[in-house]
């Protein structure tokens, strides 16, 4: 009910405790203009959640490192993707990891991600991986191309159609872009729960 930025609560006094040291600036764009993402990527800022950068490039095709960065800021820690090194990227990654997001035999910093890729590694990240991965024929979604989905994706397909990263097509085989990963991201962290 308090505005602000909180650390959290003292569990001996129930007092709230301020974060001073580490307050976070809120994060902003300049380059959203004309964007289909703007506001999710906007709400996204919102929370901290994002890129450190004053450039989101939602136009820009995902790569892997870029999503792992994405993800990684909900918990905190927005970073700016260019300026991070190989070599300095393990904790992300291992952050990544341990959410499901890929495994580590997965591991491709600079791959182009598929609109399917993002799907699977946010499905999988936020729990929903066992369910798509139910077998049995029994998913089923509206798709205009749902007959290109194969059998294994449909799971993931119906799960992101119930909750919106995708609507018309599912498009997996389409590289995705920087707002699109943000916008099915925000689709995710919004679910009920």
């Amino acid at each position: 009910e308090r505005e602000g930025d909180y650390a959290g609560v003292d569990a001996k006094t129930g007092e709230v405790i301020r974060d001073w040291g580490n307050a976070q600036q809120p994060l902003a764009y300049t380059d959203l203009a004309g964007s289909a993402a703007r506001a999710d990527i906007e709400k996204l800022a919102g929370y901290h959640v994002g890129f450190a950068s004053d450039s989101f490039r939602p136009g820009k095709v995902i790569t892997q490192w870029e999503l792992v960065c994405l993800v990684y800021s909900v918990q905190g820690g927005a970073l700016d993707p260019d300026a991070r090194s190989s070599d300095d990227r393990e904790s992300e990654y291992y952050a990544a990891y341990r959410l499901g997001l890929l495994t580590p035999a997965e591991r491709n910093d600079g791959a182009v991600l598929t609109r399917g890729q993002v799907i699977k590694m946010l499905l999988n990240a936020a729990g929903y991986g066992p369910a798509a991965r139910l077998g049995g024929g029994i998913f089923t979604c509206a798709y205009s191309d749902k007959g290109s989905i194969p059998e294994e994706d449909l799971g993931y397909a119906a799960i992101a159609q119930a909750l919106g990263m995708a609507s018309t097509t599912y498009a997996a085989a389409r590289s995705a872009t920087r707002g699109e990963a943000a916008s099915m991201l925000c689709r995710v962290l919004e679910r009920p729960a």
